[in-house]
């Protein structure tokens, strides 16, 4: 019995130790971009000038962009807690203690572990969503990045790639994706339906979007080339939902 405890312990400290490492050696990115004033009309002429995939390891190129948010920043958390996604910490130390507290506490994990750094216009993501599947293995995820554009009454344009994991390479610790990256962009769009604090959705064709190859790690994706457009409503536009619904998870299409 000793044993097992000694070795739990000793991984515990070296998670504990890792994750101070990483977040000295490896700071967040830079700034958030300077903000650009657009009307609402204007979105689909920017989402034309924005990268169409983020950049990962190595520098290399990363998972295509199939998603967009139009809203301010508490909107775009409101809604997506609702409709059942978790915020996962952006740094490693956070993300580790926050799983600890939900193991600790009976919880289903949910927030570890941390999503791998990617770049879009040289910063690191600004938000991390992810519905889980099975811990640690497979979930459903997604990053959001400020692009700097922003509308006058506060809200911002925000651009994000989202697939889902379905188990763990571990010789690197990657997660393997679906390579169908419509079937994540739809599955978001479903569990947005109905919601209460969502305006309208829409499908956005855009020629930079890659619709095949292989991202940073070697794993290959597929899309249709269409972005999801999701516009939030402002504080009190409508009445708040009777409870959050329940995200729906389903099989990866093959």
């Amino acid at each position: 019995m000793r044993r097992p405890a000694a070795l739990g312990a000793f991984l515990l400290a070296a998670a504990l130790a890792a994750a101070f490492f990483w977040d000295v050696l490896f700071p967040l990115g830079a700034m958030p971009p300077s903000p650009r004033t657009i009307e609402r009309g204007g979105i689909p002429a920017v989402l034309r000038i924005l990268p169409g995939r983020n950049a990962g390891r190595g520098g290399r190129d990363g998972d295509p962009m199939n998603l967009a948010f139009w809203g301010t920043e508490a909107e775009v958390r409101r809604a997506l807690e609702a409709a059942g996604w978790t915020e996962v910490p952006l740094r490693l130390s956070p993300s580790l203690r926050a799983g600890l507290g939900e193991v600790l506490r009976g919880e289903r994990l949910r927030r570890f572990p941390p999503f791998n750094a990617y770049l879009l216009l040289g910063r690191q993501q600004d938000m991390n969503w992810a519905i889980v599947v099975k811990p640690l293995a497979s979930r459903h995820h997604f990053r959001l990045w400020r692009t700097g554009f922003a509308g006058r009454e506060g809200r911002e344009l925000w651009w994000g790639s989202g697939n889902r994991d379905l188990s763990i390479r571990w010789r690197d610790l990657s997660h393997r994706p679906d390579p169908d990256m419509d079937s994540e962009r739809d599955f978001l769009a479903e569990t947005l339906e109905g919601s209460p604090f969502v305006g309208k959705t829409a499908l956005v064709s855009l020629l930079q979007v890659p619709k095949v190859g292989n991202n940073d790690k070697g794993y290959a994706f597929r899309t249709d080339g269409r972005v999801l457009l999701v516009e939030l409503d402002g504080p009190g536009t409508r009445a708040p939902a009777p409870g959050p619904p329940r995200a729906r998870d389903r099989k990866a299409r093959r």
